[in-house]
């Protein structure tokens, strides 16, 4: 089986206007580090428009050192002492205050100079908030209206404020923090396995009721962190995956032991309908006795998969409407 050897290969970047990030401030998920990550591919947010302008976010995390900023929350500090009698004020509040994991808000900035005059085409920060640390997450630019968004997916209970740093002529500021709580679902019972234990191979039901999964956010999220890995026939990581490969090295990091095989992982995993699948659930093409290849459903529609020679580890929509969906229970 053909192995990666030597440098760590690094990760590829599309030229689209997509912002991406993770927030991941609470909670021990296998692999995660605390604070706020962020990949951005594309340009910045564009200068003042008419109409706002929303970027979105999937569970596309790149690490981020949360003591990178500690500076900034000084020079910050100092800034907003200065007496200076041009005041700005920044509001920040989300679309909504719980969501389930791998739920998407959607969070608003408005920015106003004194008087109230909206606040035009000026960059804005949204920070994690993490005790008496923050990280900065994203960057935006204010509209016409002095307003910026971003939407995104969360995976655990997050804090977030806005920062404006200010300028030559203008005072900073600093919006309220705004926490968005993320609340799973009742645990549901988990199938018997065999093998023995939760590193056991699971058997395949047919169609019928099957418990949600219960780490289904957290293998998107771990399945993002090898963004822009080679594809290598036979490669089961960390370095290059081949499509199987790929699941397998996932879900060993939450204490699944899938099989080596897209066939055999077909097998191995819960059968369930499309109209039911869920983020973390299996997605295998081909037919039952000749599965093809297959990836890790990420939602609306999109996955994560090795793809084929040439290509590197990314998050695409699923290519045909026949395909069977596997849970990982």
């Amino acid at each position: 089986m053909e192995r990666m050897r030597g440098t760590r290969l690094r990760v590829s970047v599309s030229q689209r206007r997509v912002a991406t990030l993770a927030l991941m401030t609470t909670g021990g998920f296998a692999a995660a580090s605390t604070g706020f990550a962020l990949a951005t591919t594309g340009e910045a947010a564009p200068a003042a428009s008419p109409t706002p302008t929303i970027r979105t976010a999937g569970v596309l995390p790149a690490g981020l050192d949360p003591a990178a900023t500690e500076g900034e929350a000084a020079t910050l500090a100092v800034a907003i002492a200065d007496p200076s009698p041009t005041f700005t004020a920044l509001a920040f509040a989300s679309d909504r205050a719980t969501i389930a994991p791998n739920g998407e808000v959607m969070f608003t900035v408005r920015a106003t100079k004194a008087g109230g005059a909206p606040l035009i085409g000026s960059a804005v920060r949204i920070v994690a908030v993490s005790g008496p640390k923050w990280t900065t997450t994203a960057a935006l630019r204010t509209d016409a209206a002095g307003e910026a968004r971003i939407s995104t997916r969360l995976l655990s209970t997050t804090t977030l404020t806005a920062v404006f740093d200010g300028s030559a002529a203008l005072r900073p500021s600093v919006a309220g923090t705004t926490t968005v709580t993320v609340q799973a679902p009742p645990p549901a019972a988990r199938s018997a396995r065999t093998g023995g234990g939760q590193s056991g191979v699971m058997p395949t039901p047919t169609y019928g009721w099957v418990p949600a999964s219960e780490i289904g956010a957290k293998a998107v999220y771990l399945a993002s962190l090898q963004n822009g890995k080679p594809y290598v026939y036979g490669a089961e990581g960390p370095y290059a995956f081949d499509c199987s490969g790929y699941a397998q090295y996932v879900f060993k990091q939450l204490g699944r032991n899938l099989p080596r095989t897209a066939q055999e992982q077909f097998r191995a995993t819960a059968r369930i309908p499309p109209s039911g699948k869920q983020p973390g659930d299996l997605i295998f093409f081909g037919s039952p006795n000749n599965i093809t290849h297959m990836g890790i459903y990420a939602g609306n529609g999109y996955m994560w998969a090795a793809p084929q020679t040439g290509r590197n580890v990314n998050l695409q929509p699923i290519y045909s409407k026949n395909y069977y969906v596997g849970r990982v229970l």
